[in-house]
């Protein structure tokens, strides 16, 4: 699972009991009409208040999950229910419900209070604090099965991805759930997108793309041909600065432990968290359902190790780069030889040609999906007569094939302000790679004002230099990432001093 912590907590010896121990110990469990919930992630108090995980219980309820931005929706048998990341209100078929706090986000895992899935849902709930465990009793409405929901036109079933398989006929995607696996025929027109949660942003992508570990929704008619199939992933990606037995911490502080089915590959060889070290470059990926690392893809530089100095390896990348370009990978040695290249976990042997005695080329092109930063690119010679010596280019490699998200603005869409010179912003999130501040510009009722706004990676912020009429704002911001991804978002608000 994922935690966050100081960095510091790993550069001191181990205590008896560990965190996770600890904090399995102690964490709340969940139970949907007698029927345990996976206690990760847990419930979580704040403030005395209850909160619970929504996407989880949803869909144990039967419920759908919707998200768009931070608004959230989902409908409780005739009733339309809405709820806004942040907000301490709901609202049932267009009235507010109160709620004991606001909704909050945690590390891509939505909490609301208890009160939701009693108030608005209309579940009864309790809270045992001597056993430590929620029990939620409601009607299940629409399910048939764990994992399958019925919706208006069809049904939409949910699970983590199994296994992909892109060659038979038709390709197929597999979903484990409770119940067991269910593997299911994928129609050649069905749309397929990739929503990378921690950016907030989803884009095109193909059944290829999908990787088992991620969590998936497919939706499908009620004659059971899919139409579309959402893959939703988390990743972070930084450098290790300590490790300490099955959990490393990054350089943001962030603590990462090992799961049951976590994989760990290092270098594009199969590695352990054993095999880990501080300065290694990590890519981790995990199940956005259940919050559990299922990759850790690490990158090592292998410059000055021995057998270094028999090859030279060049890349030509000179920035990162997105979806579509390429990067040529150059090695000089022995001639005669066959050469590979890797780039770091992320993409293994790959063929080199020699297009000239000693010199060999290949070249690797961006796929859809593919997100690592700072990549060791490593070439490798096998030689006539068995033996191999292997090489690292001087300079590492960057992709994204996701644009950066505009992950929270203001003033919100559709709010009213009492102020005629109000701070107007938006915030930024990338995956792999960076978001390029100098990309960043704001419209602001149709005007460029980027020059008189305040730009970083992480956000842009507008204050006017004068006051603006009573009326309606119409807010237009766009910013890419150093590989040239970009977003555009556009909302507006109303300003009313009188």
């Amino acid at each position: 699972m994922l935690h966050v912590a100081a960095a510091m907590a790993l550069s001191t010896p181990a205590p008896a009991r560990s965190p996770a121990a600890a904090a399995a110990k102690h964490a709340i469990t969940i139970l949907i009409n007698g029927n345990p919930l996976p206690i990760d992630p847990p419930p979580r108090f704040e403030n005395g208040v209850l909160f619970v995980p929504v996407q989880r219980t949803l869909a144990a309820l039967g419920l759908p999950f919707e998200r768009t931005g931070k608004a959230i929706s989902t409908q409780a048998g005739s009733k339309n229910v809405t709820l806004e990341v942040g907000s301490r209100f709901a609202e049932v078929d267009g009235n507010r419900v109160s709620l004991d706090a606001p909704s909050t986000e945690v590390r891509g895992t939505l909490y609301a209070p208890l009160r939701f899935f009693t108030d608005v849902l209309g579940a009864q709930a309790d809270f045992d604090r001597r056993t430590n465990t929620v029990t939620i009793v409601a009607q299940l409405i629409g399910r048939t099965e764990f994992g399958l929901v019925s919706t208006g036109n069809g049904f939409t079933r949910s699970g983590t991805v199994a296994a992909v398989d892109v060659l038979s006929e038709p390709p197929t995607l597999t979903l484990g759930y409770d119940t067991g696996p269910k593997t299911i025929s994928i129609a050649p027109n069905a749309i397929v997108e990739m929503e990378d949660v921690n950016a907030d942003v989803t884009t095109p992508g193909e059944l290829g793309d999908v990787r088992p570990g991620d969590y998936a929704r497919v939706e499908m008619r009620k004659d059971g041909r899919v139409t579309r199939v959402v893959d939703a992933f988390g990743s972070y990606n930084g450098r290790i600065v300590a490790v300490a037995g099955n959990q490393f911490v990054m350089a943001d502080g962030q603590v990462v432990g090992a799961g049951r089915t976590t994989e760990v590959a290092l270098n594009g060889k199969a590695a352990s968290f054993a095999d880990l070290r501080a300065g290694d470059v990590v890519t981790v990926r995990y199940n956005v359902e259940s919050n559990e690392v299922r990759e850790v893809l690490a990158s090592r530089s292998t410059i000055g190790e021995p057998g270094s100095s028999a090859v030279a390896v060049t890349a030509d990348a000179t920035r990162p780069l997105r979806a579509g370009e390429s990067v040529t990978v150059r090695l000089h040695g022995p001639s005669g030889g066959a050469a590979t290249f890797d780039i770091g976990s992320y993409v293994s042997d790959l063929a080199m040609h020699e297009t000239a005695p000693g010199e060999y080329v290949g070249s690797y092109t961006i796929s859809q999906g593919a997100n690592f930063a700072q990549a060791a690119v490593i070439g490798r010679l096998s030689q006539r007569g068995g033996g191999s010596v292997e090489a690292e280019a001087p300079q590492t490699l960057s992709a994204s094939s996701t644009p950066p998200g505009i992950v929270d603005f203001a003033p919100d869409t559709g709010t009213t302000v009492n102020n005629d010179r109000p701070a107007i912003y938006a915030t930024f999130a990338s995956d792999a790679v960076a978001v390029n501040p100098s990309s960043a510009a704001i419209w602001i009722n149709g005007h460029d004002v980027t020059s008189d706004s305040v730009r970083t990676p992480q956000f842009i912020q507008y204050v006017p230099a004068y006051a603006y009429p009573d009326g309606l704002v119409r807010v237009t911001v766009r910013v890419a990432d150093e590989a040239g991804n970009a977003t555009t978002k556009s909302w507006t608000f109303t300003i009313r001093t009188h």
